[in-house]
């Protein structure tokens, strides 16, 4: 009677187990990411429901001065590791729940302020972030944790 107890809430516990694994809350989502300065430089990072990743970088200051665009552009699949690694950031950051801007109220706009752009599509809904850099806002920290290893990420693979 004790072993059928024990092997009950054994398999109780694997399936709660396994039913959270799975539930990360987010299922076939598009990521995108932009840290621009305008006129000077954009930097773009897309992830895509199969693991396949684009970043581009435009150097638009340096660009005007040769009078040619160079654009950098990388692309690749990421590990199974690091997308479950963006999936998850991404699902704690609760971006749909955010506001659509920070920052841009303040009247100390200059033209040379680095805007983030974030981006979640997910079963075909739509939910950008725009956050002026100069913003005094606090993040909820699995969206700065999310930020920096977007940031981290693009600075590895864009060499």
């Amino acid at each position: 009677n004790m072993i059928k107890y024990k092997l009950w809430v054994t398999s109780l516990f694997i399936l709660l187990v396994i039913g959270c694994r799975n539930n990360t809350g987010l299922k076939d989502f598009t990521y995108k990411y932009s840290m621009e300065s305008a006129g000077n430089f954009k930097v773009e990072f897309q992830l895509n429901p199969d693991s396949s990743y684009t970043i581009s970088q435009n150097n638009y200051f340096f660009d005007r001065f040769e009078g040619v665009s160079h654009p950098i552009e990388k692309g690749g699949i990421l590990s199974q590791q690091e997308f479950e690694r963006f999936s998850e950031l991404i699902s704690r950051s609760d971006i749909n729940k955010m506001d659509d801007t920070y920052g841009f109220e303040e009247k100390e706009n200059s033209d040379n302020s680095i805007v983030y752009i974030v981006e979640l599509i997910e079963n075909g809904e739509s939910k950008y972030v725009s956050i002026n850099a100069r913003s005094r806002q606090d993040f909820p920290k699995a969206f700065t944790e999310l930020i920096e290893y977007t940031n981290d990420y693009i600075n590895v693979n864009l060499r």
